[in-house]
Parts: C-alpha cells; sequence; structure tokens
C-alpha cells in the first residue's frame, strides 16, 4: 500500500533547517531511510527491540513497514520545505547556528540529586543533591567553577510516608528545588538553570504523602540558605498561603487544624517552591533561563498527542483513513492511542528517525498534573487513621497549582536519541529557543552521550557510590560491635557516623579510588 503523502499533510521546518536538495533527497526513499537507519546501530536496536515485543502476527515487517511510514513523513518535510505544502504536521527548526560567543561568560548552575543505599538495609539511608556552577568561557580553574551539596538523612525526617515506596521521590524533588531556588538566590547574574529529569513530575502519583513537619522543614532549609531570615520568610510565606487559601480548598473541614500544627503537605510545599522559583525569574533582568533535560525517556505523549493526532486527522481529510491497517495488516490502528500501543513506538524511536542532527521540534504543552489530582485520603503525623483530602485545587493553571510546562526534542548527534527539555510557560515564549541553544552545544561536549556536560557532571558529583556506601556499611558494623561489646553506642552516635560519611569530601567521586585490573 502506498501511502499518497498528501493525506498526510506536511512536515514544516524552519528556514534555517532547510539544506541543499542533493543532501536532503538521500533522506526520501525507503531504500535510503533504511540504509540510514542501518547506519544507526542504537536506532537499529531500539525497533530491533520493539519488533520483538509487539504481537507475533507484526514481527515480520515491523522494520519496513515501519520505514516505510517514516519515508512518508520525510517526504512531507521535503515538500514543505520546497513551499508545495501547508498545514504543518510537525515543525522542526535548527540550532547549528549556535556558537560559544554568543554565551561568553554566562553563569551556569546544574542541579541533580542521588540517593545512597545500605547493604545492611534495604531502605535508602541518605539524599545527596549536588551544584555544579560554571561561567562560560572564563580561564582560571579556582573561578570557574564552584561545587556544593545539599545532605539529608531519610530517619531525620518526621513527615513523609516511610513505607511508600516513592517517600524517596518527595524528599528528592523537594531538595532539588530548594538546591536551584538556592542557586538563584545566591547569583544575581545567573543567567541558566537546568535540572536533571524532568522540570516538572507527573505530580498525581506522589498524593496522599503524610505531611511534613515544621521540623522537617527546618531541616531542608537548614542547607537552603545562609540567610536564616531569608529562610524562615520562605517557610513563613506558604504557612500563610496554606492557612488562607490551599488548605481550606484540600482539608475542608480540617482546614485550621492543619494550620494550627503548622503542617507541610507535600505536594503543596512543592508547588509553592514552584511559584517562588518562577516568581525570582520574572523579577530578573535579564530573566535566567529554567529547564529540565532528560534522558532516554519512555514519553510518547508529543506522539500521541501532537504528531500523529495530526497525521489521522489529515488521513482522514483525504479518505485515507485505512491507511496503518493496510500496511501493518490489521484493523484497529484507528487512533493515536491505538497506534503507540499496538506498536510500542515512543517519542525518542520516532523523532530519532524524523529529527535530523542539530534540529529540533515544535514545543507543546506537556500535561503534567491534571490527571488524576482529585479526592484522596491522607494521615497526618501521629494519626492512625487516614481522613479525606481534595487535591485538585493543585491542578496547574489554578492560583496555587503546579506550573504548566512546555516540552521540545533535540538531536544533538546520529550517535544517540532525542533528549527533551521542559521550560516553564509563564517564563515566556523564548525560554524554548534559548534553552535549546545553550543545551545543544552543553551536549555537543559529549557527542556518544548527547547530554548536557554539566548535569553528567553533577550528576556524578551528587550520586552516592557504592563503594562510599559500602564505608558507611563497616563504620556501622564496627560501631555496632562496640555496642555489643560495651553499651556505648546511642541513635545519636550512629547519626553521626552517617554524617561524618556523607561529608566525607576526599573520598568524593573526584577522588575515588583508581580501579584495578
Amino acid at each position: 500500500m502506498k501511502l499518497d503523502t498528501r493525506s498526510v499533510g506536511p512536515v514544516t521546518s524552519d528556514e534555517n533547517t532547510q539544506e541543499d536538495n542533493s543532501e536532503v533527497n538521500e533522506r526520501l526513499t525507503e531504500s535510503d531511510v533504511q540504509e540510514d537507519l542501518l547506519r544507526q546501530p542504537q536506532l537499529m536496536m531500539k525497533i530491533v527491540e520493539k519488533s520483538l515485543l509487539v504481537a507475533e502476527n507484526l514481527r515480520d515487517n515491523y522494520y519496513r513497514n515501519t520505514a516505510s511510514f517514516i519515508t512518508h513523513l520525510r517526504q512531507t518535510i521535503d515538500q514543505t520545505n520546497r513551499g508545495t505544502r501547508e498545514n504543518p504536521i510537525l515543525q522542526t527548526f535548527s540550532v547549528k547556528d549556535a556558537i560559544w560567543e554568543e554565551f561568553q561568560n554566562e553563569l551556569v548552575s546544574f542541579i541533580d540529586g542521588g540517593i545512597g543505599q545500605s547493604e545492611l538495609s534495604q531502605v535508602p539511608i541518605l539524599l545527596r543533591v549536588g551544584s555544579y556552577a560554571v561561567r562560560v568561557g572564563e580561564g582560571n580553574l579556582a573561578e570557574r567553577e564552584n561545587f556544593g551539596y545539599y545532605p539529608v538523612i531519610f530517619g531525620d525526617l518526621e513527615g513523609g510516608s516511610k513505607e511508600r515506596e516513592d517517600f524517596t521521590d518527595i524528599v528528592r524533588i523537594t531538595a532539588e528545588l530548594l538546591g536551584g531556588l538556592s542557586a538563584l538566590n545566591r547569583n544575581s547574574d545567573l543567567s541558566v538553570l537546568l535540572f536533571h529529569g524532568p522540570l516538572v513530575y507527573l505530580m498525581d502519583a506522589y498524593a496522599g504523602h503524610t505531611p511534613f513537619t515544621e521540623a522537617d522543614i527546618d531541616l531542608f532549609l537548614k542547607h537552603y540558605s545562609g540567610n536564616e531570615e531569608q529562610a524562615r520568610q520562605l517557610k513563613e510565606n506558604f504557612l500563610e498561603e496554606a492557612r488562607l487559601d490551599i488548605y481550606p480548598a484540600m482539608a475542608g473541614g480540617r482546614s485550621d487544624e492543619w494550620a494550627d500544627l503548622r503542617l507541610f503537605e507535600p505536594l503543596s510545599w512543592i508547588a509553592f517552591l514552584y511559584r517562588k522559583l518562577i516568581s525570582v525569574a520574572l523579577n530578573r533582568k535579564p530573566r535566567p533561563i529554567i529547564a529540565g533535560v532528560v534522558e532516554r525517556g519512555k514519553s510518547r505523549n508529543f506522539s500521541e498527542k501532537v504528531l500523529l493526532k495530526r497525521v489521522f486527522r489529515s488521513l482522514r481529510e483525504k479518505g485515507n483513513q485505512n491507511y496503518f491497517n493496510e500496511v501493518f495488516g490489521l484493523s484497529d490502528l484507528t487512533s493515536p492511542k491505538n497506534l503507540m500501543d499496538r506498536l510500542g513506538y515512543t517519542d525518542n524511536l520516532l523523532l530519532a528517525m524524523l529529527l535530523d542532527t542539530g534540529e529540533y521540534s515544535e514545543h507543546w504543552r506537556v500535561n503534567k498534573s491534571t490527571i488524576g489530582l482529585g479526592s484522596g485520603q491522607i494521615r497526618l503525623p501521629d494519626e492512625s487513621e487516614s481522613s479525606q483530602a481534595d487535591f485538585s485545587c493543585l491542578r496547574d493553571g489554578g492560583q496555587f497549582g503546579f506550573p504548566s510546562i512546555r516540552g521540545t526534542y533535540i538531536r544533538v548527534s546520529e550517535n544517540t536519541e532525542p533528549i527533551r527539555i521542559e521550560v516553564f510557560s509563564k517564563l515566556g515564549e523564548d525560554q524554548v529557543k534559548e534553552a535549546v541553544r545553550r543545551v545543544y552545544l552543553y551536549s555537543r561536549l559529549l557527542p556518544n552521550y548527547g547530554f548536557p556536560v554539566g548535569l553528567d557532571i553533577v550528576d556524578k558529583f551528587a550520586h552516592v557510590p557504592n563503594w562510599m556506601t559500602r564505608a558507611y556499611d563497616k563504620m556501622i558494623i564496627h560501631k555496632l560491635g562496640v555496642s555489643l561489646q560495651k553499651g556505648e553506642i546511642t541513635d545519636e552516635d550512629m547519626r553521626k557516623v552517617l554524617v561524618q560519611a556523607i561529608y566525607m569530601k576526599r573520598r568524593d567521586w573526584i577522588f575515588r579510588p583508581t580501579a584495578r585490573e
């Protein structure tokens, strides 16, 4: 079955992405697409993997049929670039013209969190949020780079539902946001703030955690700022918002009780930190770029909600709605969701076959928190029974909800999959373009990884390696041995062991032992 590319509609690109015709045409026939995919082993492995996971009747021709579909989409790109088509299905733009000279002397801060787990326990024992700040183009090493980290021992926290597997995620997200806010407050000239991972997570999954106590928040804020008054004001601002507006909407008749106990419901606190981050950025001139960068994601949101939605509409408009069924020999490929479910496509897979190196996709609104944030159960500290709570007041778009997010994909090199970049919609349209240009340059320094080098560095810095937790194990075993023999160790002594280990900077990643053969 041949697809009339006019029925799909065009995939268009910015005028900067238009290439020499001979180069473009090399990507337009089905045999050329297959050869193109064969030259990219990491992409071929993904396609082979998907072909083994789909239904048996799809496996034999999965690769060839996928290549046929991609060929038709690429042809519409070429036709649009030549001005022969309208109504684009997908717009792509180039950042190949980005150069380092544009960003000389910019101060950039990278944020990431890492979890440490001892072999003596199945429960993680500590978190470190690392920050790595670098001034672009600075020749003096002492002036160019600065490292910092933010330690949290999970056992010190009174609130949060520690029995839930996502308890560490709630703590990590909170600590990372405070780390980013701290970087903004410490550096009035900060140009770029990049987080490793989504800028905003799918927050409905985290609803219902036991609120943090004021003592918990004091532990978080201990490393947030050297200015105690600034940290105190942040805490009081949240409690005032919660007392007047958030808790009455969330807790109903128990709102005053929550406020009197000075509790920090985790999702409300996290949403407040997001709003604070945006507020600080909006008051800066020039406005800093704040983004999250996601590698090896499994999302299909863009393909299902944007790309394939437009493809199916165009097919129906031209009376060719059975195209996918005829190509793949099925009868139920009648919607974007069914097609993604049956064929196992993801954003990364499809865009790796559509985007050329140095190209990024149009941005789209990423739905992060509206689905699933509704009524649920929550248990307060020191209570045995759960009570009803309504989390719908935190849906994005509301006054106290999570912020709206825009996302885009960029392909850094032929050897890597596209990475997703997320920005706050409220900070303006320029955030996407400016974030992409910088992320592209940062990532080109690791061409075989295709990820910003600063985030790779801070990932290693924040990560608590196994050899370090083994050191904790040895110290704990030794102290326990002393306790058994003399009865001289207390819980506070054990905590001091962990704190000492966390701050053991000369055992940190930059000083890790040389591997032996």
